[in-house]
């Protein structure tokens, strides 16, 4: 009897083993096919990562290929990119290395197009300075053999100018005035008239230049060559001297900013030709003439 019962145990035992042998060999199965299918699962979201990283750089060799003057930095942006893309390639792919890579591609999207839209500035900028050029040519094309002498000067004004960073300015108007008891200004052209030279002009928008308080001097040559009024004087960095009429802080943001500027001379005017120069610092951004009769 007790034979028996010991050998119901064991068939019982062997049972039970056998089950548990049968349910941990399905569990591993199925813990191995989930491992393998995650893993399948992230080196397609890597391989995924991998080409739209190389579609950045694609993206950088397109605007690289229109030579704009930004180049260094949108080279420094794509060796980011490529950089990203090579560390990628020998990592392991876990969990953890796509969603950090995933985070890391979307920051450098975000900073792609921060540098595309100051590009796109850039160019806009250019465009416009270039479309001011052929405006001021077509203009100069009809002047005197003296305007011709101004022509090749804002020839090579524009061209320096022509670089984004600095500021640049563009005239409105300028006109011999009389100022009236109520304090408005009426233009005239005769020079025993005028009382005052209004110098109008606008500083451009140009948001790559640097912000902060600009020093601009206006300079007036009579018929004579000379500094109308009672000039002043103004040393640079680079040792040069400049006589100035008047001179006005601009509190420059970046943004158009209008000036208004009124000349005095030192009694009355004379007939003849007046020269108006406008000056940022030591460089000069505008030249123009005015004749009072």
């Amino acid at each position: 009897m007790s034979t028996k019962s010991t050998n119901n145990t064991l068939k019982f035992l062997t049972i039970v083993l056998t089950i548990l042998l049968l349910s941990l060999g399905l569990y591993t199965i199925k813990f191995y096919n989930e491992v393998k299918d995650n893993q399948a699962q992230l080196l397609q979201e890597k391989a995924l990562i991998l080409e739209e990283l190389q579609q950045e750089v694609d993206r950088y060799n397109v605007v690289l290929r229109e030579n704009t003057s930004i180049t260094s930095r949108l080279e420094e942006a794509k060796s980011e990119v490529l950089q990203l893309r090579e560390q990628l390639k020998t990592q392991e792919a876990t969990r953890d290395v796509v969603k950090e890579y995933q985070l890391e591609l979307g920051k450098l999207r975000r900073e792609r197009e921060v540098i595309f839209k100051q590009n796109d500035s850039l160019i806009q900028e250019t465009q416009r300075l270039s479309q001011l050029q052929q405006e001021t040519q077509e203009r100069l094309d009809k002047a005197t053999q003296k305007q011709d002498s101004i022509q090749d000067q804002n020839r090579d004004l524009a061209s320096k100018l022509s670089q984004g960073g600095q500021v640049t300015a563009r005239l409105s108007s300028v006109r011999a005035v009389i100022q009236r008891n109520n304090g408005k200004f009426t233009p005239t052209v005769r020079a025993r008239r005028a009382e005052m030279i209004q110098v109008n002009y606008i500083v451009n928008q140009n948001i790559l230049a640097k912000a902060g308080e600009l020093p601009f001097y206006t300079q007036v040559k009579g018929p004579d060559g000379r500094i109308i009024g009672t000039p002043r004087s103004v040393s640079f960095d680079n040792g040069s001297t400049l006589l100035y009429n008047n001179r006005v802080i601009v509190p420059y943001d970046k943004t158009d900013f209008k000036v208004n500027d009124l000349i005095l001379g030192s009694g009355s005017f004379e007939e003849g030709v007046y020269e108006i120069f406008v000056y940022q610092g030591a460089r000069n951004l505008i030249k123009t003439t005015l004749e009072l009769k």
